[in-house]
């Protein structure tokens, strides 16, 4: 079993948001009438899972170094972008187009790269046990992973 780190929790979270975006993204390729129901998986999931980031990881984060700071930041922005992204889906979703679900990909991406390399594992390293047992603790309050 991995070590109980922030950084494996939340690959764990983002290893579930990329399977349910592969799902949805599919689906809505050969136009499944489970396009929908895919889609609102995906927005749900993606919704818990940024809050859990923001008022769980980012509020609490004692680390108020500039760099993690303008992370942050960037992130939050990106949070805001996506959501705006899957509810333009959500309306859209007979004609979503390609690009848009490839630029979705290539931003949840990115910002996958950015929490997985920059951020985590600076928390993992930087934060004092006691403070990564709080936040892991709170984040587990969250049901993030599906049952099946």
């Amino acid at each position: 079993m991995p070590e109980d780190t922030i950084l494996n929790l939340m690959i764990a979270h983002h290893g579930l948001l990329n399977a349910l975006f592969i799902l949805f993204r599919d689906q809505a390729k050969e136009a499944s009438p489970m396009t929908g129901s895919s889609l609102s998986e995906l927005s749900w999931e993606t919704k818990k899972h940024f809050f859990s980031e923001e008022n769980i990881i980012f509020d609490y984060l004692p680390l108020q170094d500039e760099k993690t700071q303008q992370i942050i930041v960037r992130l939050e922005a990106e949070h805001s972008q996506m959501i705006k992204m899957i509810a333009n889906f959500t309306r859209n979703l007979p004609q979503i187009s390609e690009k848009d679900m490839d630029d979705f990909y290539s931003l949840m991406n990115s910002h996958r790269e950015v929490e997985e390399k920059e951020l985590y594992p600076k928390l993992d390293k930087e934060l004092l046990v006691d403070q990564k047992r709080q936040i892991i603790s709170r984040i587990n309050e969250i049901p993030l992973v599906k049952n099946v």
